[in-house]
C-alpha cells in the first residue's frame, strides 16, 4: 500500500504484507500503518478500493480527515439511508450517519460497538459514462460537491507517481529472494525516488512552476547525468 503527497509527489514508506499463505493480509488491513505516517491533521484521499467504513474510521482514529471515492454499489447502499441536503444541475449532496455493516464487523472485529462517522455523500456526474461517488467528513463553507470533485481530481496524479516508482526506478522487478533483501531494495528505491522528487521541487521553485509541471523521468535523468558524475 503506497501513499504520496499530492502537491509534490513525495512518497511515504510503502506498507507491505504477505499476499498468499496463512499470514496473508489485505490492502485495507495495512492502511492504518500508512495513516500513522501521515503528517498531523492531514487529509487522507483514497480510491474506490479503500472507500469503506473501516478505512475511513482508521483515518479518523489516527487524527486525519478523509475524502474517499466509493464503488457505485457501496455508495448507493449508503445513499438509500442518507438525507438529501442540496443539489445542482449535475450533483447531489447528502448527510449520513455511517455505521459499519454486519459484514464489515465480521471482517474487522476490532471495530468498537459504538463506531460511527458523521459524513457527507457527494454524487457528481462528470459525463454520461462517469459519475463520481465520494464520502467525506470535511465540513466547512467550501465543502460542496463540486469542490470535493475538483480536489479529488488530483488523485490521478498518484497513479503517475506509482508508475514513476515502478517503471522509471524499476521497482516492479525486485529480484530479492529474502525478506531482508527485499526490504532493503524497496527502501533504497523510495529514498532515490524522494531524492529526485525533492530536487524537482527545488527546481520548480526556481522556475516558479508547480513541481508536477516538471517531468519526473527527465529530472531523474538530469540528476543522474550531471549531478552524480564523478
Amino acid at each position: 500500500v503506497v501513499s504520496h503527497e499530492l502537491a509534490s509527489g513525495a512518497a511515504l514508506v510503502p506498507e507491505v504484507g504477505a499476499m498468499y499463505g496463512e499470514n496473508a493480509v489485505s490492502e485495507t488491513a495495512l492502511v492504518r500503518r500508512c495513516f500513522e505516517q501521515l503528517p498531523p491533521d492531514g487529509i487522507a484521499m483514497t480510491d474506490s478500493g479503500f472507500g469503506i467504513f473501516h478505512v475511513a474510521y482508521e483515518a479518523r482514529q489516527t487524527g486525519h480527515k478523509f475524502l474517499c471515492r466509493m464503488t457505485k454499489a457501496r455508495f448507493h447502499s449508503l445513499r438509500k439511508k442518507a438525507t438529501l441536503q442540496s443539489e445542482g444541475e449535475n450533483w447531489k449532496s447528502y448527510s449520513h450517519t455511517w455505521r459499519p455493516s454486519a459484514k464489515e464487523r465480521k471482517t474487522h472485529p476490532d471495530l468498537p460497538p459504538d463506531a460511527v462517522l458523521e459524513v457527507r455523500l457527494h454524487e457528481i456526474v462528470i459525463h454520461d459514462e462517469l459519475t463520481l461517488s465520494l464520502v467525506t467528513d470535511l465540513r466547512d463553507d467550501e465543502d460542496t460537491a463540486l469542490a470535493m470533485a475538483e480536489a479529488y481530481k488530483q488523485r490521478y496524479d498518484v497513479e503517475i507517481d506509482i508508475r514513476n516508482l515502478k517503471e522509471v526506478l524499476n521497482l516492479e522487478t525486485i529480484r530479492a529472494k529474502s525478506l531482508d533483501t527485499f526490504q532493503k531494495e524497496l527502501l533504497m528505491s523510495v529514498v532515490a525516488y524522494n531524492l529526485v522528487t525533492q530536487f524537482r521541487r527545488q527546481a520548480a521553485e526556481l522556475a516558479k512552476l508547480p513541481p508536477r509541471r516538471l517531468s519526473f523521468k527527465r529530472v531523474c535523468t538530469t540528476f543522474g547525468t550531471f549531478l552524480l558524475r564523478p
